[in-house]
């Protein structure tokens, strides 16, 4: 089979005319509806393809409406990763990206991309697949193109105060007040801890359960799965579909909280289509979380502390910056007893605790 040049391959996936082939693929988004809250702008959706010939390369088309852009494609599957990848481009006013291979390397079932999107309007709006091209290399150098794939509509909606509703993130609970007495502790590893009475009111909100009958593990490191299982279950435990991360098993204890938390882009793993579930969670991670967790219930995030007070804060990485100045500004972190922000430490179970009900009182 004679060989195709990457420039030719792109060429081909950045808008050539194509043979129409005879056999369609299927194209499937993971949702068909997305509620955003008032002051919610970003969601995500995952893409997935099913083809079973042979084929090379692909390109999407997105019709989107005033007001969406599509900010990131983030490709999945190990095999969609390493190929080539046209950039994301406008023509015609239509939003393209793609992957492509010099050869036939693809057949079968694939978690493609998830695409992070960013909606600033009011109105209900519909993201459309306008046209799609699965291009197959032929033994004499040629080209087919598959362009018959159904398209498909993602329908986006905004709830919140103006409507008289609630925001679709927004939580249900309330602190308690704190001059109604707790109940009695049943752990027997928190009594004289600096957070017991925190952990006893997370406790009673539903946001932490103990390690064990009597045990709540206050000083355990928390894992980056337990941290979005504890937002999913404050937020009633809703569905959503798969995220599609290599290394979250389905059936897990935290695979609906990771869909949930990757679906409202709460999360975005950490590279390589990995969301390292049982990695401890470090303190400038779970700041993030809690950031973005805070833009899904609606929450004003605008406010942007001074990190120049700590000797560490150049420690604090750059995609972590902005939240750590707003959990720092709102005093959700207040640093360690040594004057440090201590960004890479990680978040103990009893810290994390602390954290949550510090944001629930804002």
């Amino acid at each position: 089979m004679n060989a195709i040049t990457k420039t030719t391959c792109a060429a081909l996936l950045s808008g050539l005319l194509l043979t129409t082939g005879a056999q369609a693929a299927t194209i499937t988004p993971s949702v068909t509806a997305v509620t955003l809250g008032q002051n919610e702008t970003a969601f995500s959706v995952s893409l997935s393809l099913s083809e079973d010939q042979p084929f090379a390369g692909a390109e999407f088309g997105l019709d989107l409406p005033e007001g969406v852009t599509l900010t990131k494609v983030d490709y999945l599957d190990d095999a969609v990763q390493s190929a080539a990848h046209t950039p994301q481009v406008q023509r015609d006013g239509r939003t393209y990206f793609g992957f492509y291979q010099g050869r036939n390397a693809f057949q079968g079932e694939y978690q493609v991309a998830r695409l992070t999107f960013a909606y600033t309007g009011e109105e209900e709006v519909d993201i459309v697949l306008g046209s799609s091209s699965i291009v197959t290399l032929n033994e004499d150098g040629t080209t087919t193109g598959d362009a018959d794939s159904a398209p498909f509509t993602i329908q986006v909606t905004r709830t919140g105060s103006s409507s008289g509703g609630s925001s679709s993130g927004g939580s249900s609970t309330h602190l308690p007040d704190e001059d109604i007495p707790l109940g009695s502790s049943p752990f027997t590893d928190i009594s004289g801890h600096w957070a017991e009475e925190e952990i006893l009111r997370a406790v009673e909100l539903g946001l932490f359960k103990g390690t064990s009958e009597t045990t709540f593990s206050p000083d355990l490191p928390l894992s980056r799965a337990m941290l979005v299982t504890v937002l999913h279950r404050q937020e009633g435990t809703p569905e959503m579909p798969s995220a599609g991360f290599g290394d979250v098993d389905q059936g897990s204890w935290y695979t609906k909280a990771v869909d949930w938390a990757a679906g409202h882009s709460i999360v975005n793993g950490v590279g390589g289509n990995r969301f390292a579930p049982d990695a401890p969670i470090t303190r400038e991670q779970a700041a993030v979380m809690l950031f973005r967790y805070a833009s899904y219930l609606g929450l004003d995030t605008s406010a942007a502390g001074d990190l120049s007070a700590y000797a560490d804060q150049d420690a604090v990485s750059s995609w972590a910056r902005e939240a750590m100045g707003w959990a720092v500004q709102q005093g959700l972190i207040q640093g360690t007893g040594e004057g440090l922000l201590a960004p890479q430490g990680t978040a103990t179970r009893a810290q994390t605790a602390v954290l949550l009900l510090r944001l629930l009182a804002l």
